[in-house]
């Protein structure tokens, strides 16, 4: 984790706890309630693009191409 994204999580963090009344023993649970709200906020250091998958009618879902899916499948019906 960069130093960055961490001190945006420790003050997020604790922001939340102050605003909670600083209960003690809860640490970790601030620590993840910022890092999933920073997450939602789309922070980019969080939020990793997704890998491209090809969408043309040539592959199936799982990314392969139709014409291997269709040969997989012939192997496993025999």
């Amino acid at each position: 984790m960069n130093e960055d994204l961490e001190a945006r999580i420790r003050t997020r963090a604790y922001h939340l706890w102050e605003n909670d009344a600083s209960p003690d023993g809860r640490a970790d649970e601030y620590w993840e309630k910022a890092r999933r709200q920073l997450e939602a906020e789309g922070d980019p250091d969080l939020n990793a693009p997704a890998p491209a998958v090809e969408q043309s009618d040539q592959y199936n879902a799982i990314g392969m191409r139709a014409e291997e899916s269709d040969k997989s499948e012939d192997i496993a019906d025999t």
